[in-house]
């Protein structure tokens, strides 16, 4: 049987070579995105674990670290505890660098046991230099980063919110840390505008026997913080849950598709040799022997392009980390993600073969002998067979044809629906942080994201005395978890200003003070409460004071308290994420907004209908669609040359016979690429039908279902098309190629 199986793979090496790619490209994305999400998981739990600390202490109901906003005095409190060998902060935020949209930058007190694991390849320590009697602006620079950025001892390093001087090179043996940059905490925190403020507390007991002892006391002393293992802390972090969920889900696609190529290839090769088969049967083969053939040669496959993905996925690992935007993305190659590699293969492979092994062993010998398959000839050939030749062809093999169809509408279909889900997101949040009615909103400039912008509110006021500028509000934006709510998003807003009139209250009263909290209706209902209930947010009571609708799901999914309640949950004391700015004449507005941005270098300002075009979210969400993309038409092509090279090996005597009947190569090759267009036509129209459906199936879901809208707009449409030729043209090129060059003569001699 081995030999029967050998023999198959190797008869059409082209659909081998074909097919196995389709799966190592599936394999390589598993191993390669599961290495990133891997490694920065790992880079999180050395952070936290890596330095010795036993204990960590952040923010209640803070998602990630850099949100984490810990008084620094709470460092001294606990330092003191008799239990406590070293207590020390740290602080850890995202900028951006030149070249990198997310660099991560750590603040460590330079004599704290919590930095002594970055050690040094060349330079000197923070501290080394003194100007004028005190440190200089020092920063150390991880190896990765610094090659990734091609920097050296002595370079100035300029990041959004200051530059500093580099003075030394360290390695950890974390991608994660070693693509990153350490500052001391002072320093970090004027970059970061976190003014006595740490993101955790790293402490070293004395004895780690008293270590729940210490958690029960500290619990209680600090109520609004939330003390945990420094082992455990990593897996509480969302960010890194949220990007390992993304890695999967993208290499879930790519395997999908190609898991429907692979069963695809096994059902055109058993359909090839049906008569071989019933030779077989008739040579005394039981069914189960033929089953076991066929499910033998798609596991082979399946195997050969594991092995080949994992090589793949591990390769480009490297490279990958040496991109300056995915820096932060440290792969983190190990052996079970090669074994799940595998395993998704040889799964693949197995059940991309259940199908074609079950039909091959029922047939039947007589009628297997019969077959005539594609070789034969067809007695009614003539100019209606020819005008007919290419439905008569994605007829024929009609299992085929569906199957090279749900393969590119698959493909298709998340190109649109993450394309269009992304155009929904983008309006959406663009609703949510445009500031209802105002004509300009301001962020901070180079902020990596709003989440991390920070503008000082001395700036609002200054701006509200330009002349033109009717009026200025303030808002502070951020995410708290709940039971009930991950991520319930929290604006906050003066009572006293403009931008808070955009809501319009259904129930209760807008907020007038602080510990007061209004709740878009479908948050509230889902968090069960109403007006006069008290709601905890990070361990602090407010109260419901209305229920409001706005017609914006992002922001009837939200709650809004005081500004002055949201700089404390966020740790931005004087301080703002976004300035809503309306003008006294509209059409002046340009000239105002260029005015701002001269008048304060340090604010990003746009039109509000253009903000969040203009940040890096958008930025990013786009490279991540056009990396989609171009997975999608690469395997999707993969399986479309697959089918077309498996259509001209079946057809070759009918094309030899057409070309005997005076057909010219050119009218053959455009034969074959229209049968590979109209495939990639029918594809596009399937996978936006089911966009439309799965758009209409996402907004029954409550509360988040009208924040899943997929905006099916004219421009992603035309993508899609493009796409689809994209893929007729890279899957029908080669073959209809190699059908033109067919001389009639050969030809008609195939077998």
């Amino acid at each position: 049987m081995l030999t029967h199986i050998l023999k198959n793979l190797t008869r059409r090496k082209t659909r081998t070579l074909l097919t196995t790619a389709g799966i190592a490209i599936g394999v390589a994305m598993i191993v390669a995105l599961g290495a990133m999400g891997e490694g920065l998981r790992t880079g999180y739990l050395t952070m936290f674990s890596g330095s010795g600390s036993d204990l960590t202490i952040m923010q209640k109901g803070a998602y990630d670290i850099t949100i984490s906003s810990v008084p620094e005095e709470v460092v001294q409190q606990v330092a003191q505890l008799p239990e406590i060998k070293a207590a020390t902060g740290m602080l850890v935020g995202n900028v951006t660098a030149p070249g990198s949209p997310y660099f991560f930058v750590f603040g460590y007190d330079p004599a704290s046991f919590a930095i002594e694991r970055f050690k040094l390849v060349d330079g000197s320590p923070l501290g080394s230099t003194k100007t004028n009697g005190r440190s200089a602006r020092e920063i150390l620079v991880g190896k990765q980063a610094a090659e990734s950025l091609k920097l050296k001892v002595g370079d100035a390093l300029t990041l959004s919110g200051g530059t500093f001087r580099i003075v030394g090179i360290y390695e950890t043996g974390s991608g994660f840390e070693d693509a990153a940059a350490v500052a001391a905490l002072p320093d970090v925190q004027n970059l970061l505008q976190k003014k006595r403020q740490v993101g955790a507390v790293q402490i070293q007991l004395k004895d780690e026997r008293q270590i729940d002892r210490v958690r029960e006391r500290i619990t209680k002393t600090f109520p609004t913080l939330n003390l945990s293992k420094s082992s455990q802390a990593a897996d509480q972090q969302q960010v890194v849950t949220m990007i390992q969920g993304l890695a999967w889900g993208i290499s879930l696609l790519a395997v999908v598709i190609g898991g429907i190529g692979m069963t695809n290839t096994v059902m055109m090769s058993v359909f090839e040799r049906t008569r071989e088969i019933g030779t077989l049967r008739a040579l005394g083969w039981r069914r189960r022997r033929v089953l076991f053939m066929v499910l033998g040669e798609s596991t082979l496959l399946g195997v050969v392009g594991g092995v080949i993905g994992c090589a793949i996925g591990a390769a480009v690992i490297g490279p990958l980390g040496q991109v300056p935007a995915l820096s932060f993305l440290q792969g983190r190659l190990t052996g079970m993600l090669l074994v799940q590699g595998m395993f998704t293969a040889i799964v693949l492979g197995a059940a991309g073969g259940i199908y074609p092994a079950w039909w091959a062993s029922k047939l039947l010998p007589i009628e297997a002998l019969r077959y005539e398959g594609g070789a034969g000839t067809d007695s009614s050939l003539g100019m209606r067979h020819i005008r007919s030749s290419l439905l008569r062809s994605l007829w024929r093999r009609r299992t085929r044809t569906a199957l090279t169809i749900l393969g590119i509408a698959i493909g298709l279909a998340s190109v649109v629906t993450l394309s269009g889900l992304t155009d929904g997101f983008m309006g959406q949040y663009s609703k949510l942080v445009s500031g209802g009615d105002a004509d300009l909103t301001a962020r901070q400039a180079n902020a990596s994201g709003i989440g991390y912008s920070t503008i000082s509110d001395r700036a609002g006021r200054q701006i509200a005395m330009l002349p033109g500028v009717e009026d200025v509000s303030g808002a502070v934006m951020g995410i708290v978890q709940t039971e009930q709510m991950p991520f319930f998003i929290i604006m906050g807003y003066s009572p006293y200003e403009t931008a808070i009139e955009h809501f319009k209250m259904a129930e209760g009263r807008l907020i007038s003070g602080n510990r007061e909290i209004m709740i878009g209706r479908p948050a509230a209902a889902l968090l069960q409460v109403g007006v006069g209930d008290i709601i905890r947010l990070k361990d602090v009571g407010f109260r419901v004071v209305g229920i409001f609708e706005t017609g914006v799901t992002w922001e009837e999914g939200s709650g809004i308290v005081s500004l002055r309640d949201a700089q404390a949950l966020f740790g931005k004391p004087r301080q703002v994420t976004m300035l809503y700015i309306n003008v006294d004449d509209p059409q002046q507005a340009e000239s105002i907004r260029q005015t701002i941005q001269s008048a304060f270098p340090e604010i990003a300002v746009a039109p509000s209908s253009e903000f969040v075009e203009s940040g890096p979210e958008m930025q990013s969400m786009n490279a991540m669609m056009w990396a989609i993309s171009a997975m999608a038409i690469l395997v999707g092509g993969i399986g479309m040359a697959n089918t077309m090279f498996m259509s001209v090996f079946e057809r070759t005597r009918e094309i030899g016979t057409l070309r005997a009947l005076g057909w010219r190569r050119r009218r053959v090759l455009w034969a074959v690429l229209k049968e590979s267009f109209v495939l990639s036509m029918i594809g596009v129209l399937i996978g936006v039908a089911f966009s439309a459906l799965l758009s209409f199936t996402l907004r029954l879901i409550p509360m988040w279902g009208e924040a899943l809208v997929i905006i099916l707009s004219t421009a992603l449409l035309l993508q899609a098309l493009i796409i689809a030729l994209a893929l007729g043209a890279l899957g029908g090129m080669y073959p209809a190629w190699r059908a033109s060059k067919l001389s009639p003569v050969e030809a008609l001699r195939y077998e």
